[in-house]
């Protein structure tokens, strides 16, 4: 009984706020008039363009205006009055024929204005609720845009006080609308274009002006308002580089993200999947499919429990003229149309079709009403075969429309309203930058298709979907993308995947691993079969200096910490040591070390002439090779002795080849192609210089997995000297022992 009157109390409160005008004191006194010109005493015979023309230039207005048919159909009155309409009555009029002062609440719009049109939206005077209007037949004019395109609802109160059943209500703390909370109302973004009032853009055509400081007067632009109305960006008012500092590349983020791909990633608005206005509701409306709504029979969308709005991340042009990756919400309209012109059937048509006086007529009831109720709702009401498409179409063409035919199109909606709190703002790296995050996801396009009928796509190349649509698993179809692929081509650190480097670098690490773990076993295996063999202590040199030995431990210790860290970038959502920001700060610092050790190192090597280490002997060095790989591959497991390194040289040539290509070719590689990663997050043209990071990140990425091979195989050569703690008991402390000719194959240093 409570949650009944709770409902009841919801839907008397639930109309949308009008918009509070006072008393205009200066707008002069007027007379309706008709189109002809005339008098009139009642707003029904006013004529809206006839009587605002008398000072306004309508002509030029309705030339220059975003709401005109058939997009829309707004009048002056229904933007610019309170409660968008005029209260002509004989009370309300002088001697002359004209409206008494009190009655003129004349003034720009206000957000209670937009929202007879466009959405939901409240003053916050009464909790937000869903009017009975939402899903009722349509209305002139009125589309419900902002809510069911973006699942916005522009209110001061907080969500978790409204009447909707909303998921997680009690910790719904944060306004609806952050703007409307702080009283900054609709025409702060979307204002008449030449606007004496705004100074921020160009008034002229002139190419080499960059700003005009030439305005109209006052009352030119009261005579000619140009209501092509601004489309603001967020950064108009924000300053995103003076925020976001727990960002990595902040740069780069502010470059290629829209602001709403994080603040509005969590609307909580109902948003729609489809409209399906081929079919007529028991309410008079046309269906309505939602993405975010839990319905069951009997509930209303006051009780229905709402989710979350999961957008599609699109790449998409900005109010700025900058293409970045941006959320929208695909929503797809059907509709019926005539073939002989394409012009499209009215609704209260389309209801005729169906009805028949107060409910649906008996033919309909008996194509549609699957089960026997007597009722027509859920999944029966949908034109999902081809008889009861034509049985629909047979009723319009009785009602004189020629050739009947399902329309759709898919529409995308930007989000752009309902901001709420930055709290509530998307603050998990792991959303984009993880390998299945949203910015791969596949998107339910529709659920079914209405008589068949695939939608036409988006019109324009403002938006861009970067996908195939294709049939999705029972009915209906699915935006699906690449997982490797990000919109607009972009390299996301931890999502974006190289699938070639990524195979071929593996191949070669698992290659490795599994020739060390094989020769390990050997060695392990012949060792056993000998059993224990006393080693001479040999000849102990002082073979490592201290710098040398600093040197080593500090590249050590950095790669390290760079594969570590690299590893958790690559793979950001799989396993977590750490968040993504603290990896790639850890990665970059590191990266920095080991820069600034090796430019350190080769002036070391350069002054003091220990280059010439990393330099063969060019007599008898294929011999050499030959010796030490022969050693490598049956001398070790027999206990023979190690090959002497050629005179004065600490590096046998195996080792000399290897860190040549490490030092000259590998070593630099990943060093520029890290930096200009690294660029590009802090000076984004870098990019567009270098043609994009998807060409410069698969060389890093694949480097990275040789280093790693380079690691797996540097440890297990440590293991293979006298003893398996030599090698390393050496670059600690400095001395190595150097075997004694005549000590024996069981007493050489290995």
């Amino acid at each position: 009984m409570n949650r009944h009157i709770a409902i009841l109390l919801a839907l008397l409160l639930a109309a949308p706020a009008a918009a509070q005008q006072g008393v205009n004191p200066i707008h002069p006194l007027f007379a309706p008039l008709d189109a002809a010109g005339q008098k009139v005493r009642t707003a029904e015979a006013m004529d809206v363009a006839k009587t605002c023309g008398a000072c306004h230039d309508a002509v030029y207005i309705a030339a220059h205006t975003d709401h005109k048919p058939p997009r829309s159909a707004a009048t002056c009155v229904q933007c610019h009055v309170a409660g968008g309409r005029l209260e002509i009555r004989a009370d309300r009029l002088d001697a002359e024929g004209k409206l008494k002062r009190e009655s003129i609440r004349i003034g720009p719009p206000r957000a209670g204005s937009c929202g007879a049109c466009h959405g939901l939206v409240s003053d916050g005077s009464a909790p937000v609720a869903i009017p009975s209007a939402f899903e009722g037949p349509p209305e002139p004019g009125r589309t419900w845009s902002l809510t069911l395109g973006e699942g916005a609802v522009v209110a001061p109160q907080r969500m978790s006080d409204s009447f909707l059943d909303l998921e997680g209500k009690d910790g719904l703390a944060a306004p609806w609308d952050v703007h409307a909370a702080k009283l900054v109302d609709c025409v702060a973004c979307h204002y008449a274009r030449n606007s004496p009032a705004r100074s921020d853009g160009k008034q002229s055509p002139l190419r080499y002006l960059t700003a005009d400081p030439r305005r109209q007067t006052q009352a030119e632009f009261l005579v000619r308002p140009d209501h092509r109305l601004s489309e603001q960006d967020c950064r108009a008012c924000h300053d995103p580089m003076k925020a976001h500092a727990f960002l990595p590349y902040r740069e780069r983020h502010m470059d290629v993200l829209s602001c709403a791909a994080c603040h509005a990633a969590g609307s909580m608005g109902p948003a729609a999947e489809m409209v399906d206005a081929t079919v007529v509701t028991a309410a008079g409306g046309p269906a309505v499919h939602y993405r975010n709504v839990d319905r069951v029979p009997g509930d209303t969308m006051n009780t229905a429990r709402i989710r979350a709005l999961r957008p599609l991340l699109v790449e998409r042009v900005e109010a700025d003229g900058v293409r970045r990756v941006a959320p929208v919400n695909l929503v797809t309209r059907y509709r019926w149309a005539s073939r002989l012109d394409g012009v499209d059937v009215p609704f209260e048509t389309v209801a005729r079709a169906w009805r028949d006086g107060a409910g649906y007529a008996p033919e309909v009831v008996t194509a549609f009403d699957a089960d026997r109720d007597g009722r027509i709702e859920g999944a029966e009401l949908r034109l999902d075969t081809t008889w009861k498409t034509e049985l629909i179409a047979g009723r319009l063409r009785s009602l004189g429309v020629g050739d009947p035919v399902v329309v759709g199109n898919l529409d995308a909606h930007p989000l752009a309203h309902g901001i709420s709190t930055r709290d509530r703002a998307l603050r998990d790296c792991a959303a984009c930058h993880a390998e299945d995050s949203r910015l791969s996801d596949d998107y339910l396009v529709a659920s079914f298709l209405p008589g068949g009928i695939a939608p036409r796509p988006p019109e324009g190349a403002r938006v861009a979907l970067a996908g195939v649509v294709a049939p999705a698993t029972g009915g209906g179809l699915v935006l699906r993308r690449e997982r490797e692929d990000a919109p607009g081509g972009l390299h996301v650190l931890g999502h974006s995947r190289q699938a070639w480097t990524n195979r071929f670098g593996f191949l070669a690490f698992l290659a490795v691993l599994l020739g060390v773990t094989v020769h390990g076993g050997l060695r392990y295996a012949f060792r056993r079969r000998r059993g224990q063999v006393a080693h001479a202590e040999g000849e102990r040199e002082y073979v490592f200096g201290r710098y040398e030995r600093l040197w080593h431990w500090t590249m050590a210790v950095s790669g390290v910490a760079l594969i570590v860290t690299g590893l958790e970038i690559h793979g950001t959502g799989n396993w977590s040591l750490m968040r993504l920001p603290t990896a790639v700060a850890i990665h970059n610092a590191f990266a920095l070390i080991l820069v600034l050790n090796a430019f350190l190192a080769l002036f070391y090597h350069l002054a003091t002439a220990a280059i010439r280490n990393f330099i063969p002997h060019g007599d008898g060095f294929v011999a050499r090779v030959f010796e030490h790989m022969t050693y490598q591959a049956r001398g070790i497991f027999y206990g023979e002795s190690h090959p002497r390194n050629a005179a004065g040289q600490k590096l046998n040539p195996l080792q000399q080849m290897t860190y040549l290509a490490l030092l000259n070719v590998l070593f630099p590689l990943q060093i520029v192609t890290g930096a200009i990663i690294w660029a590009v997050g802090k000076w984004p043209a870098v990019a567009s210089a270098v043609g994009g990071l998807h060409h410069v990140a698969p060389v890093h990425n694949l480097g990275a997995w040789m280093f790693l091979t380079f690691f797996v195989l540097h440890v297990y050569l440590v293991s293979t000297g006298r003893t398996p703690t030599d090698h390393l008991k050496s670059m600690i402390t400095g001395y190595q022992h150097v075997d004694v000719p005549d000590a024996g194959p069981e007493g050489a240093a290995r």
